[in-house]
């Protein structure tokens, strides 16, 4: 059976055995500068027709940044841009997205992060409600994924629960593991620019498969030399 993926046009496609998968949700997660984002914007460049949703929770997306990895401008014709500025703007722009991928020829989505704004507005007092909307969120974004057969893709944050590398979790890990199909925890290493991709679920493809890459001008690369 032939899977249809969507490459990121970055080493992650070698973890991912070419790509994102259509009809499932992929989490790319790890700390800030880890090259989400990038990753983000490598793989919009994939997408040579129809309309790509980008919502944009950090102020995170760059046109000089796209600029170095395109010299395209068609391609901003054909985002869909949203940039809520708060949580409950967020549930209700990701309420909206079935009706415009209906309206509109949406071929991929793209949400940068999910949980930034969710981390702001939690706390102990709407803990219950505000997990419930996560995931609900996640679920119309798998709901679309399959019912559109394209690519999602969201970025997630991390915390810490220890002192050591290996003491890090996704931010409300059991909700985003439920709903994505493919997770891809991103790591720093000690070399400047150099990162690790590591695959911790796939539906197809074995755990603990790893890539190592290096933040360029030009998008993302492997190294020449490598750290394994």
């Amino acid at each position: 059976m032939n899977v249809q993926r969507l490459p990121t046009n970055s080493p992650i496609d070698k973890i991912l055995a070419g790509g994102l998968e259509y009809g499932v949700v992929t989490n790319v997660y790890g700390p800030a500068g880890c090259g989400k984002t990038n990753i983000a914007l490598s793989s919009l460049l994939s997408v040579n027709d129809g309309k790509i949703i980008f919502i944009d929770t950090e102020n995170n997306f760059s046109l000089e940044r796209l600029g170095q990895l395109t010299d395209s401008e068609e391609i901003l014709k054909r985002i869909i841009f949203f940039r809520p500025e708060n949580w409950a703007e967020q549930v209700k722009i990701v309420n909206q997205l079935k009706d415009v991928a209906e309206k509109e020829k949406i071929k991929f989505i793209i949400v940068d992060s999910l949980v930034a704004l969710y981390r702001l507005e939690i706390n102990q007092e709407n803990f219950h409600n505000i997990n419930r909307q996560l995931a609900t969120q996640y679920s119309q974004l798998s709901k679309i994924a399959r019912e559109k057969n394209i690519p999602v893709l969201v970025t997630n944050q991390i915390y810490s629960t220890g002192s050591g590398k290996e003491d890090i979790e996704m931010t409300s890990k059991t909700i985003a593991r439920y709903w994505s199909k493919a997770l891809v925890e991103l790591q720093k290493t000690d070399k400047p620019n150099h990162r690790v991709g590591i695959v911790r679920k796939h539906r197809s493809l074995p755990e603990g498969k790893r890539v190592e890459f290096i933040i360029t001008k030009n998008g993302l690369e492997e190294p020449k030399f490598k750290l394994f």
